[in-house]
Parts: structure tokens; C-alpha cells; sequence
């Protein structure tokens, strides 16, 4: 039962061996085995050799300059008005893509420039020194200030200290007024001169008017008759005109009369008002607006002083500090309008293809919604992902082999452009995304996304001490060899070494062991029955190694 397992185990160990280590078995000292049933042994012997490590990865074809374009400066939600961008076509640079309404933003725009234009005029004005026409406008304002206080202050003083003799000299004075008045207004009304004046011309009409009757009663009717009939009527009506103007100067002369009365009695009425409330003293809120409109007064005179003394001194240093910040802000604001203008027409970066279309004309967008997506297919990399236990054997500079699954038998070359230093958590572990250039494959027909695989070299090395990649163990973060003990050879010996490049197959010893010296490989019967498993893994690259 003992050798059936062994040759089991036997088996297994050298069908793993013979697909990726034809070296082992051609270098491999005496076999021993030891007395368990499920362990077996081999002991090999340290060589020379050169050595060449890969690492071998899946990614996919990506092109460096692709965009997925948006309205990025909208605000809001608004309508997609057009689109003319067809997936496969290809796009030209500065070719417009798709367009939103501007005129939302053209208004922004226009009304930016004119608070702009607003505030670089106040700024002018400020850094400029005053006319002779300011300084006399600053001068009349003052003295317009001063007049208008004089009299506020006049009427707060006439109301808090009345001055009693004067007005009741007013009372008398209007007294006197209307008993002339009163008298004129008799004078008037018993005017006799007029009222004979007026007799006597209204029998003068009369006789002018008897005398024309008489003339038209007559039946002649010659020219001398007309003219006589003629000259009477003028009499007539001039007589008549003399009277109807002496009637109403008549009036007249009584309307004035009259109205000189009325007006003597208003001034009577109010001189007698002045002085009552003058002996009762002035009205709590009459005072307080006489005190209020002073005190407006001062602070205009106190103004148009003040602004003055600006024009003689210029512009106030945090004034004018004030207006250029203001300045620079409408600025700022009329860079931003032109921007989100130039933002409602979405153009083309560069040449490229339209991979992808995301809306279409009339959509309810915004600026979070994507549009197109175009790329440039002239210029294509791929992108290899590497798990966080063998990125540190990336560099940029390395050389590359190529294959797509879409292409078989085709292969590629390339080299890494750059060694990413931040990763993305994918399934529990950290991949880190490795550009690879692309060379060879121009006349291929290739679409961004396609699979493909990448073999990487990590390192070379000549003359180099190899072991197996089995005969390594580590053990507590190092490296570590078992070496035969020849005082007891069921107990191997375990030996620090400092290892260098590995294929997955054979490991590089850089300090540790000589050429010559041998190792111990064991494997048990667990271990054998996993060694496919493991071979497969390394030929994905998962492990580290090469196919």
C-alpha cells in the first residue's frame, strides 16, 4: 500500500515538474525518501544560470485621449436643442457637438458688462481730480445748505421765543390796513363822478340810438341817405362801447376795492392768530418738527462740507480701494458670463470617434448628464491591472508583449508608460491600473475595451545562483532554504537566503547559498494534489511568475 501512494506521489510531482522545470529533473542528486507515507523528498543541487522573470496580466485596450463631454456650466435642468454627433462617425476639433438655449446666459453676459462699465466709470470718476465746474457745484450746495438752516433755525426761534411787541405791532398795522380798505371800498361805492360819467353816457346812447332809428324809419335811399345811416350806427356803437367799458371799470374798481378788504381782514386774522399761539406758547409737536428740521439742516451743511473737502483731497484711499476690488469682481463676473455662454455649445476637444451617444435632441439634461463620448482611436494603449503582490515589481520603462483575444497568434510589443501609485479595492483586494504602450497594431481594426494580454518584464538576470521556486519558504516574513543535515537526514537544516528575480518556476539566491551547495525540496502528498491548481494560477499571472 506504502509504494502504491509513494508512486502516486511520485506521479504527480513530476508531471508539475516537467511542465515548467526540465532543469530539476535534469540536476537532481539521489532520491531518498523518508519513512512517512505522505511526504516525499528531493534533494537538488544549486546552479548557474541566466534568468528571465515576467509577469503576465489581463487588461484592456483603452485610448489616452477620450472624453465623455457634458454642459458642466449649466445651471439647472433645460432642454438639449441639438445633437449632431452619430456613434462611429468621427468628430473634427472645434466641431459643435450640441447646443443648449444661450440666451439665458447671453443675457447674464450683457447685463455683467454693464455692471462692469458701471463700476470702471465710478472708479474714472474717482481717480479723477475735481473740475472747476464740481467745485463751484460743491461751493452752491453748501451755501444753499447754510440758507436753508438759517431759516430753520430763525423758525425754531420764533416758535421758543416769540417776539410779542412785534406782533401785536402786525395786529394794529393789519387793523389799520383793513379799515383803509373799508373806506376805499365806500369810495368806491359812492363814487359820484363815475355814476354821472355813466348818466351821461348812457343818454348819449340814447340819443344816438333815436337818431338811427329816425335815419332807418326814412324810405330814401340814395348814397347820401346810406351814408349818413351809416355814420349814425357807428355813433351808436361807439357810444354804446363807451358805456358798456365805463360799466365795467365800475366793476372793477369795486372787485379790487373788495378784495382789498378780504385781504386786510385775512392779514388781521392771521397777525391775531400769530399772537394768541405766540402768548400760548408753541405746540409740542409743531416744536419738535421746528428741532428736527433744524437738525437736517446741520447734517446737510455738514455734508456738503465734507464732500468739499473730498474734491480738495481726492479720493479716499479705502474708496478708491473699494471701487478697484469692485472693479475686479464685475471682471471676475464677466469672464464667468462668457465662460457658462461658451459653456451652451459643446464642442470637440480634439479629433477623435464618437464611441458612445448618451442623450438626444429635446432631453431634459443637466449639467451632471453625459452627452458623447468620443475618443481618439489614433493613438491606443492598454491598461493592465496588477494586484497589490506584484505591483512593486512594476517600473515604467519595462518591456511588454501583446495579445488580444479578438487576434489570435498576433502579438504585440509595448512597454509601461507608468507606475501607478494609487490603486482601487476591487473584490477585497487593492488592483492598480498600468498603462502599456501599443506598437504594431495600427492596421488592426481594434475597439476600445477589448481584452487583452500582457505579458511584462520585470527583470533579467546572468549568471545567477538558481534554485527551485519550491525550495523557497517563508517563514515569518523571510526567506528561508532547508538544506540536507548530515548528521540526521530526516531533518533537514533551514537556511536564511536573500532572493532576487523569480519566474515561478526558479529563484534567483543573491546571498546565502553557493554554487555547488544543495537543497531540499519537500512535498507532501496536500501539496501534490493542489500542484496543477498552482501551475494554472501562475500561468494567469495571479502567482507572480510567467506561463
Amino acid at each position: 500500500m506504502g509504494k502504491i501512494i509513494r508512486s502516486i506521489v511520485l506521479i504527480v510531482l513530476f508531471g508539475g515538474l516537467a511542465a515548467g522545470g526540465l532543469w530539476l529533473y535534469q540536476n537532481r542528486s539521489a532520491a531518498q525518501t523518508v519513512a512517512e507515507t505522505d511526504t516525499f523528498t528531493q534533494v537538488v543541487a544549486v546552479q548557474q544560470g541566466d534568468l528571465s522573470a515576467s509577469l503576465s496580466v489581463v487588461g484592456s485596450l483603452d485610448a489616452p485621449q477620450s472624453a465623455t463631454l457634458r454642459f458642466e456650466r449649466l445651471s439647472g435642468v433645460t432642454d438639449l436643442l441639438s445633437l449632431d454627433a452619430i456613434a462611429g462617425n468621427t468628430v473634427e476639433a472645434g466641431q459643435v457637438l450640441a447646443i443648449i438655449d444661450p440666451a439665458p446666459y447671453q443675457q447674464a453676459l450683457d447685463q455683467a458688462r454693464s455692471e462692469l462699465a458701471d463700476a470702471e466709470t465710478q472708479l474714472a470718476d474717482l481717480r479723477t481730480p475735481a473740475t472747476e465746474l464740481q467745485i463751484a457745484q460743491a461751493d452752491l450746495a453748501i451755501a444753499q445748505a447754510e440758507l436753508t438752516l438759517a431759516q430753520a433755525e430763525d423758525a425754531l426761534d420764533e416758535m421758543t421765543t416769540p417776539d410779542l411787541d412785534s406782533l401785536r405791532a402786525q395786529v394794529a398795522n393789519a387793523q389799520v390796513s383793513l379799515a383803509q380798505a373799508q373806506v376805499s371800498l365806500l369810495d368806491v361805492e359812492d363814487d359820484k363822478a363815475s355814476a354821472d360819467n355813466l348818466a351821461e353816457l348812457l343818454e348819449t346812447e340814447a340819443d344816438y340810438s333815436a337818431q338811427h332809428s329816425r335815419l332807418a324809419n326814412e324810405s330814401y335811399s340814395d348814397s347820401y341817405h346810406q351814408d349818413r345811416l351809416s355814420l349814425a350806427y357807428n355813433a351808436l356803437r361807439d357810444a354804446q362801447d363807451a358805456r358798456i367799458t365805463a360799466e365795467l371799470q365800475a366793476q372793477v374798481n369795486r372787485l379790487k376795492a373788495q378784495m382789498q378788504v378780504r385781504q386786510a381782514e385775512q392779514k388781521l386774522a392771521d397777525a391775531q392768530e400769530a399772537l394768541v399761539e405766540a402768548q400760548s406758547g408753541a405746540d409740542a409737536l409743531d416744536l419738535a418738527a421746528a428741532q428736527q428740521a433744524v437738525a437736517q439742516a446741520e447734517a446737510n451743511v455738514a455734508e456738503a462740507q465734507e464732500a468739499r473737502v473730498d474734491l480738495d483731497a481726492g479720493a479716499d484711499a479705502t474708496k478708491l480701494a473699494a471701487a478697484e476690488a469692485n472693479v475686479d469682481k464685475k471682471r471676475l463676473a464677466v469672464v464667468e458670463a462668457e465662460a457658462d455662454l461658451t459653456g451652451a455649445t459643446l464642442i470637440a476637444p480634439f479629433r477623435g470617434t464618437a464611441l458612445e451617444t448618451h442623450a438626444s435632441a429635446g432631453d431634459r439634461i443637466s449639467a451632471s448628464s453625459s452627452i458623447v463620448t468620443i475618443a481618439n482611436l489614433d493613438e491606443l494603449q492598454v491598461v493592465a491591472s496588477v494586484d497589490e503582490t506584484t505591483i512593486r515589481q512594476i517600473a515604467a520603462g519595462q518591456q511588454a508583449q501583446i495579445t488580444f483575444d479578438a487576434y489570435p497568434g498576433q502579438t504585440f510589443t509595448g512597454q509601461v508608460l507608468l507606475a501607478p501609485l494609487q490603486g482601487t479595492l476591487q473584490g477585497g483586494v487593492m488592483v492598480y491600473e498600468v498603462p502599456v504602450s501599443l506598437v504594431g497594431a495600427e492596421n488592426l481594426s481594434l475597439l476600445v475595451g477589448m481584452t487583452a494580454n500582457v505579458a511584462i518584464s520585470v527583470g533579467q538576470t546572468q549568471n545567477a545562483l538558481l534554485v527551485p521556486s519550491m525550495a523557497v519558504q517563508t517563514v515569518g516574513g523571510l526567506a528561508q532554504v532547508l538544506v540536507p543535515n548530515a548528521s540526521d537526514p530526516a531533518s533537514p537544516v533551514a537556511v536564511p537566503v536573500e532572493v532576487g528575480l523569480s519566474d515561478g518556476i526558479y529563484t534567483e539566491i543573491v546571498r546565502g547559498l553557493n554554487a555547488g551547495d544543495q537543497v531540499v525540496v519537500q512535498l507532501s502528498s496536500a501539496s501534490a494534489g493542489q500542484l496543477d491548481m498552482r501551475a494554472m494560477r501562475q500561468m494567469m499571472g495571479t502567482g507572480g511568475g510567467r506561463p
